[in-house]
């Protein structure tokens, strides 16, 4: 019996046409995926979590420009104790490869061989492609970066500091702790983030570099310097003493703080000549030279030796190692010969060459007065002042007693006119007094005489007690002064030589009623070689009458 082939149903036909419409549609859309090739990109491609399928170079150039701008561009805070610093990726080692990025999203699924291409695409309705990010890290620019950066500068070290104050009192400055930021341990934390999902902060070690001195070490130098200086040292040389201020002693302290130790050293030098500049010209006594004066002209008898000064060499080098260990004075130092031709002059009297001021008064002959007169003038005689000394005329001559060769005379009391041992030197004040104010010399103590006797310069004059008033002086002109004092029956004068360098006139007087009594002023001006002008003024003032006071009043007579 023969057989016949079963008829093909309507639905197989119908399968077999909708295979081949889906194969003919595939093969329309599996051309069109190979024809798009570098012109858009494939089907379900996704990159940074966004689709991408479609696009064209261009938008996917300008998706990968974003994105880059967007990585390299994120602010990493880098906590580095200290301090926070906040840098973008991109200036700390990192670079996103834009080009590599672009050029596989535009190739993905139509890599490798047609059967993985092909199969690539048609699971691609399924799969998502998602696209690696090109990116790289460059430890080297990355450590090049972070050295430069100014936000990374370091803490300084710094030891402790020891300085003066105004005063000169010694001060702690305290150290400080150097910190350093480990630069390394950025790079290499920066080298292990994941640029794709990086971190908002990143902590890293912070190195502590501590002084060599602590300051507690430097406070204990510090307070054992300022012990030993106290509010000042006091030092004498001969007989001189003299207080060096705190400040004087530490500018020629030199303190050195490092390498874990404190040294502490004196400029001997500075100090040396900061002694000669505080004890300044002759120290201790000195051979003064004698002289003969014979019609006016002065010869030396026998120079003199010259005076010591300070200090002796190496004195600066030796205090201030007794102050560094220590020691608080007060410190007796030691003088050394002069080699100063002014010093040497004054002891070989050189500079006694000219009268450089004289007076002379006149006074009757015989009377009991005119011995007191000549016997202290004889006691005078010959008085040798250097520039600076003073002389008080009642310390030298000492009492006018009997034993010392005075004797009884007329004198002033109390306004009174009365009889005492020694009465009438006040003749040889005023005669002194005259010769001082025209040689320049300073007249610290002096006091006119309550009455005025017509054989005295008015209101030019002074007197003497004991031990009240005084008439005291001071060589302040720039060479020595002899004075010498010579006498006749009638009269007393009394000579200063030097070497004359001031100028001196009397430039006014003026005279003024006081009650009953007058009181009178004398203007003395003094120039000197560099133009410096001084004007000193004198007072005297006189009674109207023996035992009579400024209000007319009597005086009681004194009880001897």
């Amino acid at each position: 019996m023969a057989k016949h082939a079963a008829p093909i149903s309507i639905f197989s036909w119908a399968f077999l046409a909708l295979g081949l419409i889906l194969f003919a549609l595939a093969g329309v859309a599996w051309s069109r995926h190979v024809s798009s090739e570098g012109l858009t990109v494939a089907i379900n491609v996704s990159y940074a979590g966004r689709p991408m399928e479609g696009m064209t170079p261009a938008e996917v150039e300008s998706e990968v420009d974003a994105r880059s701008a967007d990585v390299l561009g994120h602010d990493l805070v880098i906590d580095f104790g200290q301090g926070e610093l906040a840098v973008p990726l991109g200036d700390v080692g990192f670079d996103y490869d834009q080009a590599t990025t672009a050029a596989a999203i535009m190739a993905t699924r139509h890599e490798g061989s047609p059967w993985r291409q092909f199969s690539s695409w048609a699971l691609g309705g399924l799969i998502t492609e998602d696209i690696d990010e090109v990116w790289s890290f460059d430890a080297e620019k990355a450590m090049v970066a972070l050295d430069d950066h100014p936000g990374l500068t370091p803490v300084v070290v710094a030891e402790p500091d020891i300085h003066s104050d105004d005063l000169g009192r010694l001060v702690l400055v305290p150290g400080i702790v150097g910190t350093e930021a480990d630069i390394d341990s950025i790079v290499d934390q920066l080298g292990r983030l994941d640029l794709i999902q990086p971190p908002d902060r990143l902590e890293i070690d912070v190195e502590e570099i501590m002084p060599t001195v602590t300051d507690g070490t430097a406070q204990a130098t510090v307070d054992s310097l300022n012990t030993a200086i106290g509010d000042g040292i006091d030092i004498s040389v001969d007989g001189r003493a003299a207080t060096l201020t705190p400040a004087a002693l530490t500018s020629h302290l030199r303190i050195d703080v490092g390498v874990g130790e404190v040294s502490t050293t004196f400029d001997g030098e500075g100090m040396q000549a900061t002694l000669e500049n505080t004890i300044v010209g002759p120290v201790g006594s000195f051979v003064e030279p004698t002289f003969n004066v014979s019609d006016g002209v002065v010869a030396v008898r026998t120079p003199g030796e010259s005076p010591p000064v300070c200090c002796e060499a190496g004195v600066g080098e030796w205090l201030g190692q007794q102050i560094l260990a220590g020691s608080s004075g007060p410190f007796g130092l030691q003088s050394r010969p002069t080699v100063d031709p002014a010093l040497t002059a004054w002891a070989d009297g050189s500079l006694i060459v000219e009268n450089v001021g004289e007076f002379t008064t006149p006074h009757n002959c015989c009377e009991s007065r005119v011995r007191n007169i000549q016997r202290i003038a004889d006691i005078v005689r010959g008085v040798y002042l250097v520039p600076g000394e003073m002389l008080s005329l009642n310390e030298y001559v000492g009492p006018r007693t009997v034993e010392n060769g005075f004797i009884a005379a007329g004198a002033i009391r109390q306004g009174h006119l009365v009889q005492e041992i020694g009465g009438g030197v006040s003749q040889f004040a005023t005669t002194m007094f005259n010769a001082a104010f025209f040689a320049g010399l300073d007249i610290n103590e002096y006091r006119s005489h309550s009455l005025y006797f017509s054989r005295y310069p008015y209101g030019r004059e002074a007197t003497i007690s004991s031990p009240a008033p005084d008439l005291v002086m001071t060589n302040t002109t720039a060479h020595p002064v002899l004075i010498w004092t010579s006498y006749t029956d009638t009269s007393i004068t009394v000579t200063m030589y030097s070497t004359k360098n001031v100028e001196v006139a009397e430039i006014g007087q003026r005279s003024s009623s006081r009650g009953a009594c007058t009181h009178v002023e004398t203007d003395r001006q003094r120039t000197y070689p560099d133009g410096r002008v001084v004007v000193d003024t004198f007072i005297a003032d006189y009674r109207p009458a023996e035992g009579i006071d400024c209000n007319g009043n009597r005086i009681p007579e004194p009880r001897l």
